[in-house]
């Protein structure tokens, strides 16, 4: 998918897959390729693999490219695949190849950890993997490494530079981003569903949700009435079907990962353990997962 292509496909429900593993913490391939035919068969607008969910920084490199391989065989085009492309420059070059080469549809440039490049060393890295790739890059803006408004500016005269999802949070900043670069980029809320209303009104097209792993409708049925501007309802759906979930994945850390995972092994979905350093959800957090899910009538 050539990069203006991929920047006017997304809108919608941009979902984010987990990578699930077996008990011995080994890649579940099969378990992969059930959850992926089940969100192309769900309605989101696109998927997202290798992502921050997906615990992309705990597969070696094989791995990566088996995530990345299966999650575009799966789809077979039903649905876009966007692959999460993180590390350093040379082995995210080394990625981004790969994913073009088996038929991904853009790539989603995850942050970076531990190291904090100056403004001409981020710039480098997105004009590295522009000359290593023709996909469209989307940038990823979050709390532990946000992107000023001048640096998107830049980043976007490259030319397959196409999209910003944000995941600050910081909404005047975010304004003043879509303000300076306007249409050149796709406006991605990285908040998902809670804040919807608030990023949609600020020129956002479409939200990344981990819920669509186990309740896809959840975040579809928000989507449906945000694009109509039906905020009511909105704060409706949001409240009695997001709330409860959103604040017990942030009430320990790593627990944005570990509950989504923890629901779908309730739900007899695959997603086995989290890779060290994430742990396991607490006995009384597990015991209130399991309450939400019954609530949500998902659990039985």
């Amino acid at each position: 998918m050539k990069p203006n292509e991929l920047r006017r496909q997304l809108r919608g429900v941009l979902a984010f897959a987990i990578t699930p593993f077996k008990d011995d913490f080994e890649l579940d391939v099969k378990g992969l390729e059930k959850n992926i035919g089940a969100m192309c068969q769900s309605g989101v607008h696109m998927i997202v693999c290798a992502g921050g969910v997906a615990e992309f920084y705990s597969l070696n490199l094989e791995e990566y490219r088996q995530v990345i391989r299966t999650a575009v065989r799966v789809a077979e085009g039903r649905v876009p695949v966007l692959a999460g492309i993180g590390h350093s420059t040379r082995i995210a070059c080394e990625l981004a190849r790969f994913a073009e080469s088996e038929g991904a549809s853009g790539l989603m440039i995850n942050p970076f950890y531990f190291v904090e490049p100056d403004l001409e060393g981020l710039y480098k890295h997105y004009e590295a993997l522009a000359e290593a790739s023709s996909l469209g890059q989307i940038i990823f803006s979050t709390g532990h490494f946000a992107y000023t408004p001048e640096l998107v500016e830049r980043l976007a005269q490259i030319e397959n530079v196409i999209g910003l999802k944000d995941e600050v949070g910081d909404l005047k900043t975010f304004v003043a981003t879509v303000e300076r670069v306007r249409d050149r980029l796709a406006w991605i809320n990285g908040m998902a569903e809670p804040l919807i209303t608030a990023y949609f009104a600020c020129g956002a097209t479409s939200f990344t949700t981990g819920i669509a792993n186990f309740a896809p409708d959840i975040p579809l049925s928000v989507y449906r009435a945000a694009e109509t501007g039906d905020y009511a309802t909105v704060r409706k759906l949001v409240t009695s079907k997001v709330s409860a979930i959103a604040r017990l994945r942030a009430k320990r850390k790593g627990y944005a990962t570990a509950v989504l995972k923890e629901a779908m092994n309730l739900l007899g979905l695959p997603a086995g353990p989290c890779r060290l350093p994430l742990t396991p959800l607490l006995p009384e957090d597990r015991q209130a997962l399991t309450t939400i899910l019954r609530d949500l009538e998902l659990l039985k």
